[in-house]
């Protein structure tokens, strides 16, 4: 199937994921349609690895590859940036490339790009890498293109922390934890249908406007509600 939208792309990722997979594939697969349905020209990812340094793992054209290399090179671009940063960057016409990125930029710029774009691939506390988008026209990500941009570069980090093959008991051991999460749920609800005097149906609405309100998880206030009406 050839995806025809942003969505097409996400739901055959996903459901690569959940059968086994070649995790290079997916991953050019992930850059090669981020630059398609954000209307660049081309896109790379590089990420850092446990030693620290810079390592280009796709891109969808020799002069992506270049300026990605060359990056990681000279420490130095928008990749680089997001990295540090953990929040997209952006530069627009080339002037404002050079500017930010003295070294990098020249060479964005004379390789015929005229904006760059990139997006941090978060996980958890940090950003495993950068999805990296130039176009030769001098022209910012619109809304649409932004979310959809995070939502590749979302999706690739879920490639890489995902191991190619789950074993068994990973699976087993994961089931046992929604379980767990789903018992204090229900011990809660029952918490606040007695403490509220409501049905069971009202007591977990109580329970999931709870969690809003502190944005927590559903569990933690679970575990929060449980506790409290045993310390008492």
């Amino acid at each position: 199937m050839t995806p025809r939208t942003p969505a097409d792309t996400l739901a055959l990722t996903t459901a690569a994921l959940l059968h086994d997979h070649d995790v290079t594939d997916l991953l050019y697969s992930i850059v090669r349609d981020s630059a398609r349905f954000t209307g660049s020209d081309a896109a790379g990812l590089l990420v850092r690895t446990a030693g620290g340094a810079l390592e280009l793992l796709s891109a969808t054209s020799h002069a992506a590859v270049e300026l990605e290399l060359y990056q990681a090179q000279v420490d130095e671009g928008p990749c680089v940036d997001v990295l540090r940063q953990g929040e997209p960057v952006a530069a627009v016409g080339a002037d404002a490339i050079r500017r930010r990125w003295p070294t990098v930029g020249a060479a964005i710029v004379q390789a015929g790009f005229s904006a760059v774009h990139a997006y941090p691939l978060n996980w958890r506390d940090g950003a495993l890498g950068g999805l990296n988008l130039f176009r030769h026209p001098a022209r910012a990500d619109d809304a649409e293109q932004t979310a959809t941009a995070r939502s590749f570069a979302d999706m690739a980090a879920l490639v890489l922390v995902q191991p190619e093959r789950l074993e068994h008991d990973d699976v087993a051991t994961g089931l046992a934890h929604a379980l767990d999460g789903r018992v204090i749920i229900e011990q809660a609800k029952g918490v606040l249908a007695q403490q509220l005097d409501v049905d069971m149906e009202t007591a977990y609405t109580a329970l999931v406007d709870l969690a809003a309100q502190n944005a927590i998880p559903l569990s933690s206030m679970a575990y929060a509600v449980v506790h409290q009406a045993y310390r008492r």
